[in-house]
């Protein structure tokens, strides 16, 4: 069954958008999943360094996929990161205090960003303590030239009296617009 599409909800091209995001992308990193719309599959992480690669990544979707982002540096600012490293290892008690956190609840998830060079283009991985070693990899990578962080991506949603998962602090809960600009009211995600 089709879904109902509109042109009321911003979008991740609509200029609103873009003008944030191109804020937020002068002061560093933006990053967050995307969500496939009717994908069958989970959401991905991505991460963006600057405003082309951000709309070329928007533009490749599919319309109606759901991009939520957020600001490292606005979050860093909140000192809401597990961890942010610029030109400098991650310490052996900084990767101790993330998997602490990890391990405190097993169904905390976190996303780790980073660069090992200015110029070059941001990885993101997601995952929970079973997945612990992506995080370290993108930390040594990132060792010593570039920029790493972690945000605690489940402190960074909340769950709804009917189960579905709710973004806070983000910087962009938006989705990709059709030909005419609509977006999806629903759909599977």
């Amino acid at each position: 069954m089709p879904h109902d599409w509109s042109a009321e909800p911003l979008n991740l091209l609509s200029p609103e958008i873009l003008t944030r995001v191109r804020t937020a992308l002068e002061t560093g990193i933006v990053c967050g999943v995307q969500a496939f719309y009717c994908g069958g599959c989970g959401p991905e992480p991505c991460a963006f360094a600057d405003l082309d690669a951000y709309v070329r990544a928007v533009e490749k979707s599919r319309p109606g996929d759901w991009f939520t982002l957020w600001s490292v540096p606005i979050l860093a600012d909140q000192d809401l990161l597990l961890i942010r490293k610029r030109e400098a290892p991650v310490s052996e008690d900084e990767f101790q205090k993330a998997k602490e956190w990890l391990n405190a609840d097993l169904r905390h998830e976190f996303l780790a960003v980073g660069y090992p060079a200015i110029g070059v283009p941001p990885e993101a991985k997601w995952g929970d303590y079973h997945w612990f070693d992506r995080l370290q990899d993108l930390a040594y990578l990132c060792a010593p030239t570039g920029e790493f962080a972690v945000l605690p991506l489940t402190e960074l949603l909340e769950e709804n009296e009917i189960g579905k998962w709710i973004p806070k602090r983000h910087l962009v809960d938006a989705k990709r617009p059709n030909d005419r600009g609509e977006v999806p009211l629903g759909g599977a995600y």
